[in-house]
């Protein structure tokens, strides 16, 4: 008795041709993996968490007084808004569109040194029901914004393996 097996030399070169092709012009996998983790570092800046899964720091109760209304770093939301990728090639950028929003980004997620703010159209500035002609801020506690942790880079191996097991499922 025997098992006689003939190897099909032709599928396994047109699976590796695909898998080669897709790897070399990764712009449709950065695509997938930009989505991804678009979807996930929004909504951790929705729950107010950093990266890592901690909490961000709570609002002052000088900006409280203020009856500023959506938590942490959602005054407007433009920035929070902003948040966007990018797939070029074999490049991949995810933060911040925009030269101001980049820099507001900036400074909340590394945090600032204390700072005097003087008014640029007016004689005072109103801040917590008072006016003054500058007002020393403490300032900016660090509410990290973007960072890679292990949950991410697990993301980016599940998308990549999804990625090509589609490409390979295509040869058949």
């Amino acid at each position: 008795m025997q098992l006689e097996l003939n190897f099909q030399v032709n599928h396994l070169v047109r699976a590796l041709t695909a898998a080669r092709q897709a790897i070399s012009h990764p712009q449709e996998l950065l695509g997938s993996v930009g989505e991804s983790l678009l979807r996930v570092n929004r909504e951790r800046h929705n729950a107010g968490l950093a990266p890592d899964g901690s909490k961000w720091k709570e609002l002052s109760p000088m900006t409280l007084m203020e009856k500023r209304k959506g938590g942490p770093l959602n005054k407007t939301g433009r920035m929070l808004q902003s948040f966007n990728y990018q797939a070029t090639g074999d490049i991949l950028v995810l933060g911040f569109d925009g030269a101001t929003e980049s820099m507001r980004a900036a400074w909340h997620h590394s945090g600032t040194q204390p700072y005097t703010i003087s008014p640029k159209k007016s004689k005072a500035l109103k801040f917590g029901g008072m006016y003054r002609k500058r007002v020393n801020h403490p300032g900016l506690p660090s509410r990290r914004l973007v960072g890679l942790p292990v949950s991410d880079r697990q993301l980016i191996a599940d998308v990549t393996h999804d990625y090509l097991t589609v490409i390979l499922n295509r040869v058949r």
